[in-house]
């Protein structure tokens, strides 16, 4: 799971979007929404999100035909997302 989780990092837009859900872990957001405090195109950021929600460092959460999104709530994982945020530093 580390591995993976690593290699997603790689990605700048997908790096960006988990750091902000790591800083903001209450935070549950839209597709716009997100697009926006990460300064990104709606689509990118959805093709994005998708591969964090596959790897379950993101939840995806549907109300109606309303989607939101927000940082996972496994204690195995968030340990993982937190030893890589240190490791970046």
């Amino acid at each position: 799971m580390k591995n993976k989780i690593q290699k997603i990092m790689q990605d700048e837009l997908a790096k960006e979007i988990l750091t902000f859900f790591y800083q903001n872990q209450s935070s549950v957001d839209s597709v716009s929404g997100i697009s926006t405090w990460v300064s990104n195109e709606r689509k990118d950021v959805e093709l994005a999100l998708e591969e964090l929600v596959k790897l379950g460092v993101v939840e995806e959460d549907s109300t109606g035909s309303a989607k939101g999104y927000s940082y996972t709530r496994d204690e195995k994982i968030m340990k993982i997302v937190k030893k890589l945020m240190s490791d970046a530093q």
